[in-house]
Formats: C-alpha cells, structure tokens, sequence
C-alpha cells in the first residue's frame, strides 16, 4: 500500500435524497469523520439552472477547503453524442464547472462510443482546461465494455502528442456488461487513475450494488492488479453510524495494491 493513496466518499454513498435535499455541504463533515480525503460532487445531485449550479459549485470549494476535504467533479452525461461524435460542447462546459468546483478531475461515461474518435477535436478541448478527464466504464449497453475502453485509449496513444485522458474504473458495473472485473483490471490498469470500489449482488434488474465482501466480485483482486496509487472511492450506501463509516474508510485504505503506475491525478 502506497503512504500516499487518498480515499474519497462518493457523494450518493449518504443516500441520493438526502443529498439532493440537503447539498452536498451537508456531507462534508460526515467524510471528513470519517477520515476521508475527498468528495466525489455529483452532478446530478445539483439542483437549479447551470448558472444557479456554478454557484453551489463555488461555495462547494470553499465549504470543502475548510473541511480538509479534495474535490472529484462527476458527471452523468457521456463524452459522445448518440451519433458517435464527440459532444465538444457539453465537454468544454463540464470542464468549466470542474474548475469552479477546484476539482482536478472530471468523470464522464462512454456512452454512444461508436468505435473511433475525433482525437484532434479532444486534444484541443482538454489542451484549454488543466483538469484530467477521466471516462468510467458505466451500466449501459455501449462504453461499458473492455473492449471499447482498448480502442479508446489505443486512438488517444496513438495521437500526437499523446491525449491526457484516463479511467474511473468502477469495479461493480462491471457486471452490468457481463465483463469480468478481474480481467478488466489486468488489462486496463495502465489507463486507470481512479478506482470506484463497491461490490455487487443479485443479477438482471435486481442488480445492486454493496459494500466489498457483501456480493459476488474478487475486489481485492482488482485492486491488486490496479495502481496503487490511485485514488478509491467509496460508492455504495454507507451506514448512519460514524463509527462504521470510519470502518468503512480504513478498511478501503488499507486493502492490498499493486505497485504505483503513475502519480496520482487526485490532488
């Protein structure tokens, strides 16, 4: 285990409805109890215009400045339109939002991946903005698959300079697109720079997701064969009690790891 690995608290993990109702100011002192680095602001958990949204995304930084706490920003939408194409617009506007938030990373999916992307058109977008995107493999029918993700980083090295984009690996949704996790993790790692950590139980649309040892995934194995220096983050319902959330925490930190593959992109 690497000194320097960070864990953060996925904002859902403190139930969507509370956060929608309350902010995302209200968890903040529950992941700083519960000795984690960072949140993971979602988006969709954000009420009001875009406009309205920067300015809960302002305030956030400050909010989370004072707790001690490292922003991730994570968005729903994906980085392809439904034709393929890259959504340059919506990209360049998440990035944006990244930045008010002080977040250094950006989590969008992969959804509508058609195969082949427009790399000169991405490099260009990410060159203006200094936050990392990250794509994750998500639950849908398309960007979920290993495969995909292979032809997608292969495209972005073989561009010239090499795109600075990486991978949110989620282990859990995985199962989602029948992948096995443990197979992703051994041929992805080298892209993975941020690592969703929940387990799985049940099957077809009774499918979801727990805490790791409660469901059907080899989580320690992924972890064993992804860097160790990336960031984890804790993306299942959390218990009430501080003192499990505590648990909860340590026990992610402290579960084996390969070697470090890169400095991490959470800071």
């Amino acid at each position: 285990m690497q000194a320097t690995l960070k864990i953060l608290i996925v904002a859902s993990a403190y139930g969507v409805d509370f956060v929608q109702k309350q902010g995302h100011a209200a968890v903040l002192p529950l992941a700083a109890g519960a000795g984690a680095d960072g949140l993971e602001v979602r988006r969709e958990l954000c009420t009001g215009s875009d406009a309205e949204i920067a300015l809960q995304l302002a305030s956030l930084k400050d909010a989370m400045g004072a707790h001690g706490l490292q922003a991730v920003y994570s968005a729903p939408e994906s980085l392809f339109r439904q034709n393929g194409n890259l959504d340059l617009a919506l990209l360049t506007a998440r990035l944006h939002e990244a930045t008010i938030l002080g977040a250094a990373t950006l989590k969008l999916q992969m959804h509508d991946y058609a195969g082949g992307v427009d790399t000169t058109a991405l490099q260009h977008a990410l060159s203006q903005s200094a936050v990392t995107l990250l794509l994750e493999n998500g639950q849908q029918k398309t960007g979920s698959r290993i495969s995909e993700f292979s032809s997608f980083f292969s495209s972005c090295a073989a561009h010239s300079p090499v795109i600075p984009v990486a991978m949110t690996f989620d282990i859990g949704n995985w199962s989602w697109a029948g992948e096995d996790a443990v197979t992703a993790a051994q041929v992805l790692a080298s892209h993975v720079r941020y690592i969703h950590c929940k387990d799985v139980r049940g099957s077809g649309m009774r499918r979801f997701a727990v805490a790791p040892g409660e469901g059907s995934i080899d989580w320690r194995a992924c972890l064993a064969r992804l860097p160790g220096d990336a960031p984890r983050a804790i993306e299942y319902p959390l218990p009430a009690d501080p003192a499990a959330q505590i648990h909860h925490a340590r026990q992610l930190r402290s579960a084996p790891a390969s070697h470090s593959h890169g400095a991490s992109t959470c800071r």
